[in-house]
């Protein structure tokens, strides 16, 4: 199973250092339908994001997560815009609703 990094120029180049494959875009839409095509594929173990697109992503991790598919693994890394905390939020609220409490952290 490979490894594969989407994002901008910046955010690709170093993990392709590292073996991962790379598809560099900025655009949304693209994110999307790559995301799509290699989730299709069922190549890829993991797929590492940056953490600004959580929001963007969230319907299609949902439907495979769904599905009941066990990869890939989705992992947000913070890139140069900075830590914005949605991966965090994101994970605090499905915490909450798995204990049925409401988590302040």
């Amino acid at each position: 199973m490979k490894v594969a990094v989407i994002g901008d120029p910046t955010f690709v180049r170093g993990f392709e250092l590292i073996g991962c494959e790379g598809f560099v875009t900025e655009d949304i839409r693209e994110i999307r339908k790559i995301l799509n095509r290699l989730i299709e594929s069922r190549d890829y173990a993991v797929i590492i994001l940056p953490e600004r697109f959580v929001d963007d992503t969230r319907d299609i991790r949902d439907k495979v997560i769904k599905s009941g598919q066990v990869s890939p693994l989705f992992a947000f890394l913070p890139d140069y815009t900075g830590i914005s905390g949605k991966r965090l939020e994101e994970l605090k609220k499905r915490i909450s609703l798995a204990v049925g409490i409401k988590l302040k952290l």
